[in-house]
């Protein structure tokens, strides 16, 4: 299998999250600072404001540190496949995208840990004290259904934009790339799986598969490799 990751598209989140972090901790001590002034009620705006800041700044820097392993663990699943099969990482609309013979999979990756439930779209995630002290980096859970939903419509609009007269068949996964996350999925609108069962269910999902047109291929590849870069 081949890989494309925009390596630098990454390591700007990181980037991002430390210039937020920054600014967050300037805001809590202007904050402070403003209370022993005739500015002081203002102080419980901008220091919540500065906490806020805070706190996305600081779970920005870890998703950046993490993703480099759930890309890792996410090309170690698939490295069987031959090089027909191509991942794209932060390269296309949708962050993690798999080319493949028999058509395209949108992979929304999460690294959530615990007991994890769904039923009918809604997502639970159960509340524990190493949670509690985790809060500034722990990674939210979201709903990762709805966003590789979101991600399917991104890719389909952007090769009906770029390549109008291509048809290939999209498909949504949420992959769950933590070994301690304990997936309760009673129904969910897509498939939802470990990263260790990831490869058995593309070959079943390709099994029941057409094969898509070499034509077609060659240009998804084509428009997915001219993708532009960071």
């Amino acid at each position: 299998m081949r890989t494309t990751t925009d390596e630098e598209m990454v390591a700007r989140g990181g980037r991002m999250g430390q210039l937020a972090t920054f600014i967050g901790l300037a805001m809590v001590f202007g904050g402070l600072i403003a209370s022993f002034t005739q500015y002081r009620l203002m102080t419980v705006f901008i220091v919540a404001l500065g906490v806020v800041m805070y706190t996305l700044g600081t779970r920005g820097q870890e998703q950046a540190s993490r993703e480099p392993l759930h890309i890792k663990q996410l090309t170690e699943a698939l490295s069987e496949f031959d090089d027909r099969y191509r991942l794209y990482s932060y390269v296309l609309p949708a962050p993690h995208v798999l080319l493949t013979p028999h058509g395209v999979f949108v992979l929304v990756l999460k690294g959530a840990d615990g007991r994890i439930r769904c039923f009918k779209d809604k997502w639970v995630r159960d509340m524990s004290l190493r949670r509690m002290l985790r809060f500034f980096t722990e990674e939210s859970l979201g709903n990762p259904t709805k966003e590789a939903t979101q991600d399917v419509e991104k890719l389909q609009k952007y090769v009906e934009k770029h390549a109008p007269d291509v048809q290939v068949d999209t498909y949504g996964l949420v992959v769950f790339v933590n070994p301690e996350a304990r997936l309760e999925i009673t129904t969910a609108p897509l498939p939802v799986l470990p990263v260790r069962r990831l490869k058995s269910h593309i070959r079943r999902a390709s099994a029941r598969m057409d094969d898509v047109p070499p034509e077609t291929l060659d240009s998804l590849t084509q428009l997915f490799e001219k993708a532009p870069r960071s």
